[in-house]
């Protein structure tokens, strides 16, 4: 019985939707960063992004992976004194393209729908003081209703999948658009941006020839160019890496400021944590 809810947990998770517009009609499975150097997404391009909101304003991103739960980054749902928020204090928004819209009551009309969580479920071995581990699912009051504009996105998978490395991913957020908020501002429509997937290696040797000792694990993936100019940035966190064939590969978690040459963006990598979702997705039925 075990197997059978198990098997059936993974059919869901790597079910595709049916986007609209960019993804010729398939669809598959961020650092608080806004997309730095990207562009706007057409309205309904990306029926898998979630916006999470607190007191009414964006914080953070995330991605539909199924009816009931949304994934996010672990950094996300932290407070200000670095405890785990409850789940009343947060809600997210499914449908999404322009904020202002959204809390004006304009213009989205029924493409917007506000979502609430009645559980939030970190990665047993995340801790709001560190970045590994940097993943965290949402469990919503009520399932999603899916529609032309509001889909579940697939989930990659390591197994019997080639390399990433040297692949471009599509970020995607309603984040800053320059790592200085003086000269930037915070994005009222969804925005993308293509990003070159870099091999661990190269990300950590890059990291160190600016000086950073940071140390890239293999449950993160780093994706941005040598030159820097286009990142996720301040707000994008908990947002997705798409790869090209729109799985879902990344969950913007952390790097250093945004866009930086040499310091290109860090990602969780979600193939690594598949067995984690399973479990407690199987778990909470």
């Amino acid at each position: 019985m075990l197997k059978l809810i198990l098997l059936a947990v993974l059919l869901s998770l790597l079910k595709c939707g049916q986007a609209q517009i960019s993804f010729t009609n398939q669809l598959c499975t961020a650092r608080n960063p806004k997309i730095v150097g990207g562009s706007e997404a057409e309205r309904n391009e990306m029926p898998f992004m979630v916006s999470l909101m607190r007191r009414g304003g964006h914080f953070c991103g995330g991605t539909i992976i199924s009816e009931r739960w949304i994934l996010t980054a672990g950094h996300c749902i932290c407070n200000g004194l670095q405890q785990f928020m409850k789940p009343a204090q947060i809600q997210g928004v499914v449908g999404l393209h322009s904020i202002r819209e959204y809390l004006n009551g304009i213009g989205n009309g029924p493409d917007a729908l506000r979502v609430d969580f009645k559980n939030i479920v970190p990665h047993p071995k995340y801790d709001c003081n560190d970045v590994k581990h940097d993943i965290a699912l949402l469990e919503l009051v009520q399932p999603i209703k899916f529609s032309s504009h509001i889909q579940p996105s697939c989930v990659g998978s390591d197994k019997g999948q080639r390399s990433l490395e040297q692949e471009y991913g599509t970020v995607s957020g309603w984040g800053w658009t320059h790592e200085n908020q003086a000269e930037g501002d915070r994005s009222d429509v969804l925005r993308k941006a293509s990003v070159r997937i870099w091999s661990n290696e190269d990300c950590e040797r890059s990291y160190r020839s600016q000086g950073k000792s940071n140390t890239i694990g293999d449950t993160q993936l780093c994706a941005g160019y040598e030159n820097g100019q286009i990142d996720s940035c301040w707000a994008d966190s908990g947002g997705p890496l798409m790869s090209k064939e729109h799985h879902l590969v990344g969950v913007v978690s952390t790097g250093i400021g945004c866009a930086r040459p040499g310091l290109p963006g860090i990602y969780t990598r979600v193939s690594k944590y598949i067995p984690w979702m399973q479990n407690v997705i199987a778990g909470r039925k």
